[in-house]
């Protein structure tokens, strides 16, 4: 989760001064040098396209990584595990790497001994998927699920579908292997993460999506009869920009997904709640929604509350216990006491929905509503992985690094990082639904709408 405001809401006067002088007592986090897109926080890093690293090279960057996460990283004791022996065990390995996708992976390996989702490298490839709003998918997303590996959804765009893979089938084998088998060597070279929910995400990774855009895996899937279905899909690039929408359910609820927390999507997002704003129960939607800006999270959750009130929300938690700031402590970018101020905007019940893949941002604003009575949550217990970092830093060789600079407390000191937003109402996932095309989760919601409604109608009574 990014808490950090856009660049061009920052004093002119800040970037002026910053690239007059590069002063590091004006801009200590060195916001701006990564938001300006300025190289590593050291300065410029020029890359060749094409050229492999070398060992130098290699070691440079593994030295940029290992170094600012231990002069930066939000808890000095960093989550009780040794640093400096994270780095004695992956560095061999790293420097060795046959391939630089493999040395990026390593890099990664050794940040993800923290145990924290945010806290990552990201190979070039990655992260120019990540500038161009772009993800690489096989067409179909997947779970593990009663014992088996299940699809849980499928884009009616891509090949996947065109095959006749359909969500409820199970994945029975991959280039050959028994799915299960491959699914347990997958695991066991993921990452360290938040919570084994969020380490699942990774494993799915290494399993369907360890290659390069246009490579091709042979699978195999069985359907709920047991009839096999034989496919050979091609890793593609495909547009993965954030969106909203919104609509008036038959039930005459309101509805509102939100894929993800991107900041130019809050006027958007606002209107949606305006315009269901007379609706007498709405549903927000945060399933799989990763995360994103806090600061428009904040700004959303304000519509929920009455106007004029001012809501405590909790407390950020920084490396010194003092806020984020820049111009010599002048602009406070981030406060340690977390509050809003109420708008008024919806007034009826609210249920919120999330699953293992609600990360984040999403947690954030889940939590906010949950904590303060102002919304029922319904689902699946979430990610775990409620930390902030404040923009990439460029890694010399052309990675990036995310740093956890901030971690959330509510206002009783509960923290969501490593255990998650817990349901009020849990609705667990299961193949007979997806089979059916079924959706509990936001039937439950619905049905708990209704209820408040009976009761408000029996209260007026």
């Amino acid at each position: 989760m990014s808490p950090t405001r856009r660049l061009a809401e920052l004093p002119i006067l800040a970037l002026a001064l910053l690239v007059a002088g590069g002063c590091a007592a004006f801009d200590p986090y060195r916001l701006i040098t990564r938001h300006a897109g300025a190289g590593t926080a050291d300065g410029p890093v020029p890359e060749v396209a094409g050229l492999p690293l070398g060992e130098a090279r290699r070691r440079e960057a593994l030295d940029f990584v290992w170094r600012t996460v231990d002069e930066r990283y939000y808890d000095a004791k960093f989550n009780g595990i040794d640093w400096a022996a994270a780095r004695a065990r992956w560095e061999p390995a790293a420097l060795a790497a046959p391939t630089d996708e493999a040395f990026w992976a390593d890099l990664d390996r050794m940040t993800g001994e923290l145990g924290d989702a945010h806290t990552r490298v990201v190979s070039p490839a990655d992260a120019a998927r990540l500038s161009r709003d772009e993800a690489l998918t096989l067409g179909f997303s997947l779970a593990p699920l009663e014992g088996r590996l299940a699809v849980t959804g499928v884009r009616p765009d891509g090949d996947a579908y065109f095959a006749g893979v359909r969500t409820g089938m199970t994945l029975e084998a991959v280039d050959g292997r028994p799915a299960m088998a491959a699914w347990e060597d997958a695991l066991a070279r993921a990452r360290g993460n938040s919570t084994p929910r969020a380490r699942v995400r990774s494993a799915i990774r290494h399993l369907l999506l360890d290659g390069a855009p246009g490579s091709k895996v042979r699978l195999r899937f069985a359907r709920a009869g047991g009839e096999a279905l034989e496919a050979t899909l091609a890793r593609t690039e495909v547009p993965a920009r954030p969106a909203v929408t919104h609509r008036v359910l038959p039930s005459g609820h309101g509805y509102l997904r939100l894929t993800a927390w991107s900041q130019p999507l809050e006027g958007a997002t606002i209107a949606a709640i305006e315009a269901l704003a007379g609706t007498p129960g709405l549903v927000i939607d945060l399933r799989g929604n990763p995360g994103g800006s806090a600061l428009m999270v904040r700004h959303v959750a304000a519509r929920f509350f009455p106007k004029g009130e001012t809501v405590k929300l909790g407390r950020a938690i920084t490396r010194t216990g003092r806020p984020i700031t820049l111009a010599f402590g002048l602009f406070e970018v981030l406060k340690v006491e977390q509050s809003l101020e109420g708008t008024g905007t919806y007034a009826g019940p609210v249920a919120v929905l999330v699953n293992e893949s609600s990360a984040s941002a999403s947690e954030l604003f889940a939590a906010i509503l949950q904590s303060q009575g102002r919304a029922r949550v319904v689902g699946r217990t979430s990610c775990g992985c409620l930390l902030a970092f404040m923009g990439y830093a460029a890694v010399p060789g052309g990675g990036k690094l995310a740093y956890s600079e901030v971690g959330f407390a509510l206002p009783d000191g509960r923290r969501i990082e490593h255990e998650g937003v817990v349901p009020d109402e849990p609705v667990p996932l299961t193949l007979a639904d997806l089979r059916a095309d079924r959706d509990r989760a936001l039937e439950a919601a619905q049905a708990w709408l209704a209820s408040q409604a009976r009761a408000r109608g029996g209260n007026r009574g």
